[in-house]
């Protein structure tokens, strides 16, 4: 092949780039100094992962929360006083509720052996750990 048609296919492949697409890996070690197995022979460390913040041990976000309680037990108790015993038939409360500023911490984190979501940068050189994936099989 001339040195001409040579030089115009590499051109011709450069317009079509390798699309950047999401993959799974394993967690070989957790979080704070975590390795995620991307296939066979890739291991991938610290310096080339970036981490979703919800997939951490002791994240904390601030939540706020409204409803209704519902109270499905029809016997609400015993009382005991002078005329006896009896049961309570009925509460007479406020259901409905209210929590501002609530502050929530997840307890759980990444562990050896869980499968987690990649995604990479174009150049495949850095990739963000956005969750765990969840097989139904």
């Amino acid at each position: 092949m001339d040195p001409i048609t040579t030089l115009a296919r590499m051109l011709k492949e450069n317009e079509n780039p390798k699309p950047v697409s999401m993959s799974t890996g394993i967690v070989i070690s957790p979080p704070p100094n975590a390795q995620i197995r991307l296939n066979d022979t890739v291991i991938l460390g610290n310096n080339q992962l970036v981490f979703a913040v919800h997939v951490l041990e002791n994240y904390e976000r601030e939540i706020e929360l409204e409803g209704e309680l519902k109270f499905t037990d029809a016997d609400c108790g015993t009382i005991v006083n002078a005329a006896g015993t009896g049961s309570v038939v009925s509460l007479n409360v406020d259901t409905t509720f209210e929590a501002k500023k609530v502050k929530s911490t997840t307890k759980d984190t990444l562990k050896e052996g869980d499968e987690v979501i990649l995604l990479p940068t174009a150049d495949e050189q850095l990739y963000f750990v956005v969750g765990k994936a969840v097989r139904f099989e």
